[in-house]
């Protein structure tokens, strides 16, 4: 007998060797080394025999897709160069981008991996994402993967093929559904996301997910799925991922708010104007008593940057009551005390567990007698509503204050309103007006403000778009209500990220300042 040649050095290999430091690369390499018709060429450089979808006599690479019952006989071969490696972690959740099961999403070189994906059963499936928790993020307290997706522009839209090669639809709805699910996405919900391991419930019809979506309970709060991340200073953030969206992007103006870096006008502590005299125009006030607005606030992207910083108070606004809620538990982690407030259709208030504005402005009231720091102190007011209300509410707010003004020593309590946060994308248009309002009749001494307008703009347009904001400010505050008048300027472009080819996510720092 002959002894067997020995294999070629770059052969495939089932041997455990050192592995790889990427844990999605890790899981996915555990998950093939237990299939004995898959190996991986772990050698750099080396080329792997490709697997062949051709079925004419005489060939015996048989596709694996061909036929249910060659897919666990048939070998295939895959190098760690096909196999994905971008992931985004917030324990307990693993989100993979579209690409790792889409070829449509792929370039040419990593196509190989989505082919093989497709061949595998849900069993085989379930299996492979257990060795990605298990093995490749042990120790990370990894418990559910869902696939990622943009955020569509209708309810219930899919705008990828991600949905498809799955062999789902998010939500457990079918075909038959979509006529009647091309709503405009306005909650920003996250309608493409893919939950493929873990528990994240019973898989609901479209509708009904739609009206959990729409008119939680708090048993549907109670019951979904949360997780938090914690960012820049330590700040948490909380949300439901199959109801809200996270993003994780937006660092340099969290920072900025937050002190960290470049300039944020009108956010001048008393440790940095012994170094930073007067480079924004008009006094300082003291951070501790500004107030701000953030007209769209979700679970607390920049809201709670402010709350970090040290100002007074947040008046937040969002339509998504998960990003109410998102926001409320965010207030609890951190240790701001946070009212949740409905705002019905026709503009009127009441608390989650009923009342009205005058108890609403007791409640303030009552937090701000122990002084800042306190516990009891009420740092962030969330609005569940359209904001196209926010100018009503708060003068109703600001009223009732004074009004008690009147009675007691409670001038802490009074409205200073001195930042309004833009922040949606693409155009914040439809909140200036109602925050150039706010910000010329709700605050101390009739000192103006910052808007802080969130635009995305062609790169080659900036400096046009900056005089297009200014003029259309200063046309609002032109018809603004109040004796005072006021002009608009702009002080500061922050150009926060490349949102598309060619377009800037910038942030416009327009300062009101009063003619007299």
């Amino acid at each position: 007998m002959h002894d067997d040649p020995p294999p070629p050095r770059d052969s495939i290999s089932k041997k455990r060797k050192t592995q790889p430091a990427n844990p999605l690369i890790r899981g996915i390499v555990a998950f093939c080394d237990q299939k004995p018709h898959v190996g991986i060429v772990r050698r750099t450089g080396s080329t792997p025999t490709p697997t062949t979808t051709n079925t004419t006599s005489g060939d015996t690479r048989t596709s694996p897709s061909a036929n249910s019952s060659s897919s666990t006989s048939l070998p295939v071969v895959l190098a760690i160069s096909d196999l994905p490696k971008r992931y985004t972690a917030y324990a307990p959740l693993l989100l993979l981008p579209p690409s790792f099961i889409s070829a449509a999403q792929q370039t040419p070189p990593l196509a190989a991996w989505p082919r093989f994906y497709s061949t595998l059963t849900e069993s085989q499936r379930a299996a492979l994402f257990r060795c990605i928790t298990e093995e490749g993020f042990r120790g990370l307290d990894i418990s559910r993967i869902a696939i990622n997706a943009p955020i569509a522009a209708s309810e219930g839209e899919v705008t990828n093929q991600v949905a498809a090669e799955e062999g789902r639809l998010e939500g457990g709805y079918d075909d038959k559904d979509k006529d009647c699910t091309r709503r405009p996405n306005v909650l920003r919900s996250p309608s493409g996301l893919i939950p493929v391991y873990g528990d994240w419930g019973p898989a609901l019809p479209f509708e009904q997910h739609r009206v959990r979506t729409l008119t939680p309970t708090a048993e549907d709060f109670q019951a979904a799925f949360w997780t938090a991340t914690a960012q820049h200073e330590g700040v948490t953030q909380v949300w439901a991922p199959l109801y809200t969206m996270f993003s994780r992007g937006n660092v340099s103006e969290k920072a900025r708010i937050l002190g960290l870096r470049s300039w944020f006008p009108g956010m001048t502590t008393a440790r940095e104007s012994e170094v930073d005299v007067e480079i924004e125009f008009g006094s300082h006030d003291d951070v501790t008593m500004v107030d701000v607005v953030d007209m769209y606030v979700g679970i607390g992207y920049f809201a709670f940057c402010y709350l970090k910083r040290g100002v007074r108070r947040v008046y937040g606004w969002d339509i998504n009551p998960w990003s109410i809620e998102g926001l409320r538990r965010g207030c609890d982690r951190n240790g701001w005390k946070c009212l949740v407030v409905n705002v019905d259709a026709i503009g009127s208030v009441g608390s989650a567990a009923g009342g009205s504005v005058r108890e609403l402005a007791e409640r303030i009231r009552e937090g701000d007698q122990g002084g800042p720091g306190e516990q009891n102190v009420v740092r962030c007011v969330a609005f569940l509503g359209d904001n196209k209300w926010a100018a009503k509410v708060l003068q109703e707010i600001q009223s009732e204050l004074r009004r008690m003004e009147g009675n007691a020593r409670v001038e802490r309590s009074n409205l200073n309103i001195r930042h309004a946060n833009l922040g949606l994308l693409p155009t914040s248009r439809a909140s200036w007006r109602d925050a150039v309002v706010i910000l010329t009749t709700m605050h101390e001494g009739g000192k103006g403000g910052w808007l802080h307008v969130h635009e995305n703009v062609d790169m080659r347009e900036i400096e046009r778009m900056t005089g297009e904001v200014v003029d259309q400010v200063n046309r609002l505050l032109q018809v603004s209500p109040g004796d005072r008048r006021f002009h608009a300027c702009c002080q500061h472009v922050e150009q926060v990220k490349t949102y598309a080819p060619g377009v800037m996510h910038c942030v416009f720092d327009v300062a009101i300042t009063s003619n007299g």
